[in-house]
């Protein structure tokens, strides 16, 4: 509890709004997403595709994280997210569980640079790096391995590209777009 507290000081009232309000909005548009995987899915499934329209469940841990760009963000994000999709979807509380795995893999990333660096590169590594831990999640849950090593291959490595084009990607363009419309002055992000 110790080691929590702290970082709940270290956040403005308007680090804690934008979080809690981006988040929930992105919980909605993950619902929205699932129409998307859904429509998609079966065409892409046979090929060991479908995680090409996986990774943008990974943008909430790497969008606010590099917005506020402080500790435990990328996981209370992807757990806020996570949590209001599984109202709304068929996943139901199962979405939290991927929400928090997601978010730990960002964290790892984002540990490792010592929470200084928010380039491409990072994001990329942080989008990455949460579509391997989802994956691995996946693993366990849907008893991939009985699947071919290459079936697998192909499905890690389609989420990775995915999470990188769909979160970290693109959470690069619209940070900086919000960025130069003035839209996050209050934030670290438009202090650098």
């Amino acid at each position: 509890m110790k080691t929590i507290i702290p970082l709940f000081k270290s956040l403005t009232i308007f680090e804690i709004v934008l979080t809690t309000v981006v988040a929930v909005a992105l919980g909605v548009s993950f619902w929205g997403w699932t129409f998307v995987y859904e429509i998609a899915k079966p065409f892409l499934k046979v090929a060991g595709l479908s995680y090409l329209v996986a990774g943008f469940w990974i943008f909430s841990s790497v969008f606010l994280a590099q917005i506020v760009q402080k500790p435990g963000i990328a996981l209370i994000a992807s757990i806020i997210a996570a949590f209001i999709e599984s109202l709304l979807t068929h996943w139901g509380i199962m979405s939290v569980l991927w929400g928090i795995v997601q978010g730990l893999g960002a964290e790892v990333i984002f540990m490792v640079f010592l929470y200084r660096k928010w380039n491409l590169k990072v994001m990329l590594l942080a989008s990455g790096m949460s579509a391997i831990f989802s994956y691995l999640l996946d693993f366990s849950l849907y008893d991939y391995k009985n699947l071919s090593l290459g079936f697998n291959g192909i499905q890690v490595i389609t989420f990775i590209f995915s999470s990188c084009l769909l979160a970290g990607y693109l959470s690069e363009i619209v940070s900086k777009r919000l960025v130069k419309l003035g839209l996050l002055d209050q934030f670290l992000i438009a202090k650098k």
